[in-house]
């Protein structure tokens, strides 16, 4: 008996978990080193329907860490490489790639109100408080990646909410930005690194590691709360 992508994914979730991510719409901000492996991780799992969102082009200093591109895509709009992507792992999986900067103003013009989750992968504090307002005023849950830059242990992520952050310069101004505009802070689901910065240099170093781990994590929580799966885990 032949498998199909979804055979093992089926043994370790069960069909039901399966064929309930196929009917479940996420919007991915932000492709690049923790975003793009968020969305690929989706798209494996059999996530149905993805809106791949990003203003950027691929830039050669992406390609030591950013898991979707390859140097022949540098140059071409990320979310259309995330669309290419996706196509060349499954068929069945419905990817609409969006090229926009994330912002209160674009997102009054954009309908995310399919979705069952919104993953925040994006760099800039006014687009991460749109993201905020957004999922509150659309009742739609949200998680937030932050601070992954100049850091190199995976092993020093976590999953906590906006309020029990601690230690990061990100997140500690994202509770300031999101205290100021009267966001409950206990909403918000958040990965956070640990990991005291290795370097603090006026651009951010980083490598694979750390962004990926992140990705995969937010993905795992992602598809938790869309099947229920291990909800007697709460984490």
């Amino acid at each position: 008996m032949s498998e199909t992508i979804d055979s093992r994914t089926t043994l370790l979730i069960g069909e039901d978990a399966v064929k309930t991510l196929k009917d479940k719409t996420v919007a991915v901000f932000g492709l690049g080193g923790v975003g793009g492996t968020a969305f690929e991780s989706l798209v494996r799992a059999g996530v149905g329907h993805i809106y791949a969102i990003d203003r950027d082009v691929v830039a050669e200093s992406n390609l030591n860490r950013q898991i979707l591109f390859t140097a022949d895509q540098v140059g071409a709009q990320k979310a259309l490489c995330a669309f290419v992507r996706a196509k060349l792992i499954r068929q069945d999986t419905e990817v609409v790639p969006m090229n926009f900067s994330v912002s209160e103003e674009t997102l009054k013009d954009k309908d995310f109100g399919k979705c069952e989750f919104l993953i925040d992968c994006v760099d800039d504090i006014k687009a991460k408080v749109a993201l905020m307002k957004y999922s509150v005023e659309k009742d739609i849950p949200l998680i937030i990646c932050l601070g992954m830059g100049n850091r190199l242990d995976p092993s020093k992520l976590k999953i906590v909410k906006l309020n029990q952050t601690s230690g990061d310069p990100l997140a500690r101004s994202l509770r300031d930005k999101a205290k100021k505009e009267g966001l409950p802070l206990d909403r918000f689901t958040c990965v956070i690194s640990e990991e005291e910065p290795l370097v603090k240099l006026p651009r951010p170093s980083s490598m694979m590691m750390v962004p990926s781990a992140s990705g995969l994590l937010i993905s795992f929580y992602v598809i938790k709360k869309l099947t229920n799966f291990m909800e007697e885990k709460p984490c």
